[in-house]
């Protein structure tokens, strides 16, 4: 029903391109953007605006209205985009400079957030609005005492603004001051129960700090205003099976998997479910949810099975819906086969799979993860060097990534850059993921330097403090 509507809504707008001059045909768009407005229709009011800035590009009203439809919508390229036209259109209007400081702030362009914020307090000198984003920065820059202050000037006027609190929780967390953070944003939330944005901090920060009884508290109360986000609910069972409450979170997940109401978050399901739920109950379930599913399901399935020690299934899963030649649509899935085929230990046709595929597309990670790993596992550390390599370089934030090219150096019989790359992806990627502190730790035992694991030991403490931290 949504298609057709913006289809015949389309068609509606190409119609109304039959009159006159182009400013004219711009003004009539944007009477129906109006209307659409009027009716809570942003997609209508989208594509007329749209038409709009088409006929007249040089109307900043215009290019104000598309970005905070863009906005609304949540495609915030497309609302930085409309802004900055309508910024160079007309430079003196507060709220477009201050749409494109919050968004550079979301994009992380800190020095654009900034300038832009800047401009604003030219214009209004005591719009606290600014404060909050110039915070904002000083926060991603661990800052934390500026954060500090730019928080309390805007709450000395605006005590009750949400983001000003939020901004000041997450400060002082920074800080090392946790449970200042958390009474201060509990608080508020008390004050302002429908609050969702800072109900979601609170659910956030008790997580990061490890109050997971509060943060069930505060997905709860998420969910009973929003039952229906299934980010919000996978989020949620992840609580759940974090607390334990392992029955409570199989039942909320399993009615999203068995339904086909996941939204795209099967893998994220199935990741739970690999690491909490019993192995043989949720292999049991995975095979009967398989028989129904779509086949991008299947793909999903099937690698859980894989991971979950049936690579046999897996293959079996995988390989009636698949076959050579390599194209874009099998890429992945023919690299998925191969994976189950490996694992089997029938590395020749695996190999074979895997080098069609990174011929088609050599920076494939499901397949460069898959030959590098089965490189790895028969001695071939130079040629597991160079995959290594191709994926750190697509994949920086990734630990394992980094784990893959150390083990590869170290196999290839260069110790040197096996730790350069431990230590290189720790100062990197901190410590969120313990994956290269043990992979370091392990390298160090095997080098015969022990003697250096309480500084290691030390740093990581360190590091899960700074990520913690780190917003």
């Amino acid at each position: 029903m949504k298609r057709r509507a913006i289809v015949a809504a389309a068609m509606a707008l190409t119609l109304l391109a039959g009159c006159r001059s182009r400013e004219e045909r711009a003004a009539k768009f944007a009477a129906v953007y109006e209307a659409a407005m009027a009716n809570n229709d942003p997609v209508m009011a989208r594509l007329a605006m749209q038409q709009a800035v088409g006929f007249d590009d040089s109307n900043p009203d215009y290019w104000q209205q598309l970005g905070g439809v863009e906005l609304a919508l949540g495609d915030y390229s497309g609302a930085f985009n409309a802004y900055l036209r309508a910024n160079e259109l007309d430079h003196s209007r507060p709220v477009v400079l201050q749409a494109l400081a919050d968004l550079a702030v979301i994009g992380g362009h800190a020095e654009d957030a900034q300038r832009y914020a800047k401009q604003v307090l030219l214009l209004r000198p005591d719009d606290p609005a600014p404060q909050t984003t110039l915070g904002f920065v000083a926060l991603r820059n661990r800052d934390y005492d500026s954060a500090l202050k730019h928080a309390d000037a805007v709450l000395a006027t605006r005590v009750d603004d949400t983001n000003a609190t939020i901004l000041k929780a997450r400060a002082l967390a920074g800080l090392g001051k946790p449970d200042a953070a958390l009474t201060l944003l509990r608080d508020f939330v008390t004050g302002h129960p429908s609050d969702a944005t800072a109900l979601d901090a609170l659910g956030d920060m008790s997580g990061r700090f490890g109050n997971l009884a509060g943060q069930k508290e505060a997905q709860s109360r998420e969910l009973a205003m929003r039952p229906k986000d299934v980010a919000l609910r996978v989020n949620y069972a992840r609580t759940l099976y974090r607390l334990g409450e392992r029955a409570a979170a199989h039942e909320l997940t399993y009615a999203l998997a068995s339904g086909g109401g996941h939204e795209g978050r099967l893998i994220d399901i199935l990741g739970l479910w690999l690491q909490y739920e019993p192995r043989d109950a949720a292999v049991a379930e995975v095979r009967q949810l398989a028989t129904q599913a779509s086949t991008a399901d299947k793909m999903r399935y099937a690698y859980f099975l894989m991971l979950a020690g049936q690579a046999g299934e897996a293959e079996a899963l995988v390989a009636p819906l698949v076959s050579l030649p390599v194209t874009a649509a099998n890429a992945a899935p023919l690299a998925l086969l191969a994976q189950a085929q490996a694992m089997q230990g029938r590395d020749a046709e695996a190999l074979k799979l895997l080098d069609a595929v990174l011929a088609f597309d050599e920076g494939n990670i499901m397949a460069l993860r898959a030959r590098t790993d089965l490189y790895l596992r028969t001695g071939r550390g130079r040629q597991a060097v160079f995959d290594a390599q191709r994926l750190v370089a697509s994949k920086p934030r990734s630990a394992d990534d980094r784990v893959r090219l150390a083990r590869a150096y170290a196999l290839a019989g260069q110790p040197q850059l096996a730790e350069n790359t431990y230590r290189a992806g720790i100062q990197a990627i901190g410590g969120a993921d313990p994956a290269l502190f043990d992979g370091l730790r392990a390298f160090l035992v095997k080098a015969g330097r022990s003697d250096e694991l309480a500084d290691l030991q030390q740093q990581f403490v360190e590091q899960k403090r700074l990520a913690r931290a780190q917003w």
